[in-house]
C-alpha cells in the first residue's frame, strides 16, 4: 500500500462489486446511510466473525474479507506438516463469564465442542497436585469456600489473607474497580497486605494467563474484573471451557454467505468524511455502505490515509499500545506423561499446560507475557519443558520425540494503568470517518484483550453501526447480558 492512498472517485471502467441486485446502486453523493451497497468487515478474527454475524442475521448484506485462507484470526488454528495435524496458535480457555463469546459458539452452532470443567488444578514446584473447585448449586461467593479453606497450596494465614482481598474486591463492586482504571495491581495488593508468596502461588496463575501481563504491571481495573466475574459475582463464572477439537473446526459455520479467503484489502477510499470503497491487491474495487475495520490496530493504522488518522481521533495514540507476546508449545512424548487435562503452574518456565490427547503423551504448554522468550531458539525451549514437565510428573524416562514452539509476537496488547485512555471506541467520533466502525480486542471494550474481548467488539461495532441506519436503529443491542449477580454475592459486598 501506498503511504498516502489515491482519493480519487471511482472510474467507469473499473470493477466495483456492489450488494445484491435488489438493493441497486446508490448514488455517490447519497449519505452513507442511505446506499444500498454492503457493509465491508475487513478481517476474519472474532472481532471480525462477531460482527459479520449480527449483521447479516439483521438483514445487512455482508461482505467478509480475510488474507488467510480460514477463520479465527490469532484464535484459529495451522496445518502441521510433520504430523498432519491441524495445531491452535496457542490453547484458548473460556469461562463461564464469557457470556458474548460463549453466545458467539451458540450462533456459530460451536456449543457442543466445548467441554466445562468446575475443578482447577494447580501442580507446585514439587509437582504436588491442588485444585479449586466449585460447589455445584451453591451460589457465588459460597461456591468456592470449601475448595478455598482446604486449599493446601496456601498456608491458613495465606488463604485468609486472600479471603480478606477477595472481600475488597466485592465491596469496591464494578464502579469501585472502574475508579482503579490508572492504578497497578501490585500497588493494589500491596494496600492490602497480600504477601509476594500469595501472590506467586495464587494470583499470578490467574492473572497473567488471564490478561497476558505480569501481575503487577497490570491494571487493578483489568485484574480485580477478572476475580469479580469469574469468582465473586455468580457461580457460573468460574467454570472453564475448553475446545475439545482444533480452533478452526468451531468456525465450521460461516458467519455470513460472502467471505473472500486469500484476499487482502490494500485500500480503503475516503471522501469528504467517507469511504466509497475499498481495494484489494487483486486490484478488485468494492463499493461499500459501511466498513467495519476488524483487523489488529497495527493493520488497521495501515489501511487509514494520513489525514484520516490525524483527523479521527480514534487512531490518536494507538502507536502507545505495548504489544505482549505469548508463547505456545506444542510437546510429544514417547509415553503418557500427563493425566489430569489441565494445570496452572506454580514454578516455570511453563506457567499452564493442557493435556491434547486421550493418553496424555501431547502436551501443549503456554508461556504469558512471554517477552524474554521472543528470541529463545526454539531447540533451547524444548529441552527446558522437557525437563519441567520429566519433573512435574516424575516421569523421569520420558522422552520428547518432537516439538513445535509458537510465538505470537504481538499476541494482546498490554493492560497497563491508563491504558483506556488510548484505547478507541467502535463507533465514529464528531469529525471522524462517518462509516467507519472499528473492532478488535483493542478498542474500549470494558474488558482485557481476552476472546471475550474480541467479540465484544464486534457486537459494539455492529450495534453502533445498526444504530446509525434508520431501518435498523431500534434494534436492540447484540451483546449478550452479564452474568446476575447471585443474592449471596450482593449480600456480601452491599455493591453493585
Amino acid at each position: 500500500m501506498p503511504d498516502t492512498p489515491e482519493l480519487t472517485s471511482i472510474h467507469a471502467a473499473d470493477t466495483v462489486v456492489g450488494g445484491p441486485a435488489l438493493f441497486g446502486r446508490a448514488d455517490a453523493n447519497d449519505r452513507w446511510t442511505d446506499r444500498r451497497d454492503p457493509v465491508v468487515v475487513i478481517g476474519g478474527g472474532l472481532a471480525g466473525i462477531a460482527a459479520a454475524t449480527v449483521l447479516e442475521s439483521c438483514g445487512i448484506p455482508v461482505i467478509l474479507i480475510e488474507s488467510r485462507q480460514d477463520l479465527g484470526g490469532r484464535a484459529s488454528s495451522f496445518h502441521d506438516a510433520q504430523s498432519d495435524e491441524l495445531l491452535d496458535n496457542c490453547q484458548h480457555v473460556l469461562l463461564g463469564c464469557c457470556t458474548n463469546l460463549i453466545d458467539l459458539y451458540r450462533r456459530l452452532g460451536a456449543t457442543e465442542h466445548i467441554k466445562w470443567y468446575r475443578r482447577v488444578h494447580y501442580l507446585d514446584e514439587r509437582g504436588r497436585h491442588h485444585s479449586l473447585w466449585s460447589v455445584p448449586g451453591m451460589p457465588a461467593p459460597l461456591h468456592l469456600g470449601p475448595a478455598m479453606a482446604l486449599f493446601g497450596l496456601l498456608s491458613i494465614s495465606e488463604r485468609l489473607s486472600v479471603a480478606h482481598a477477595m472481600r475488597a474486591m466485592m465491596r469496591l463492586g464494578r464502579s469501585g474497580r472502574a475508579a482503579l482504571a490508572n492504578i497497578s495491581f501490585g500497588d493494589w495488593l500491596a494496600r492490602h497486605h497480600q504477601s509476594p508468596a500469595v501472590i506467586r502461588k495464587f494470583y499470578d496463575p490467574v492473572v497473567i494467563s488471564a490478561l497476558n501481563e505480569d501481575t503487577p504491571r497490570a491494571a487493578a481495573l483489568y485484574a480485580i474484573e477478572i476475580f469479580q466475574e469469574a469468582m465473586l459475582r455468580n457461580r457460573h463464572g468460574y467454570t472453564i471451557g475448553l475446545p475439545d477439537c482444533p480452533l478452526q473446526t468451531l468456525y465450521a459455520r460461516r458467519p455470513c454467505r460472502d467471505i473472500r479467503f486469500g484476499k487482502r484489502v490494500t485500500e480503503i477510499v475516503c471522501r469528504q468524511k467517507t469511504i466509497s470503497t475499498v481495494r484489494l491487491s487483486s486490484g478488485e474495487k468494492i463499493a461499500v455502505s459501511a466498513v467495519v475495520l476488524a483487523t489488529n490496530h497495527h493493520a488497521a493504522t495501515k489501511l487509514i490515509a494520513p489525514e484520516w488518522l490525524r483527523a479521527d481521533t480514534r487512531f490518536v495514540g494507538l502507536d502507545r499500545l505495548d504489544s505482549v507476546p505469548i508463547l505456545g508449545a506444542h510437546l510429544w512424548f514417547d509415553r503418557p506423561v500427563m493425566d489430569i487435562p489441565h494445570a496452572a503452574l506454580i514454578e516455570g518456565p511453563l506457567q499452564w499446560l493442557f493435556r491434547k490427547d486421550a493418553q496424555g503423551s501431547a502436551v501443549h504448554g503456554v508461556i504469558s507475557a512471554a517477552r524474554q522468550w521472543v528470541s529463545t531458539p526454539h531447540e533451547h525451549c524444548a529441552a527446558l519443558f522437557e525437563h519441567q514437565l520429566r519433573a512435574l510428573f516424575r516421569k523421569p524416562q520420558a522422552k520428547l520425540v518432537r516439538h513445535r514452539i509458537v510465538i505470537e509476537k504481538r499476541a494482546t496488547f498490554s493492560p497497563s494503568p491508563g491504558v483506556d485512555r488510548i484505547r478507541p471506541p467502535q463507533a465514529p467520533p464528531p469529525g471522524g470517518i462517518e462509516n467507519l466502525f472499528l473492532a478488535g480486542d483493542y478498542t474500549r471494550t470494558g474488558w482485557p484483550a481476552t476472546m471475550e474481548g474480541a467479540v465484544r467488539s464486534g457486537y459494539m461495532a455492529a450495534g453502533a453501526l445498526l444504530k446509525a441506519l434508520p431501518h435498523t436503529a431500534g434494534l436492540p443491542s447484540p451483546l449478550a447480558n452479564d452474568l446476575n449477580m447471585e443474592f449471596t454475592a450482593r449480600w456480601f459486598s452491599g455493591s453493585d
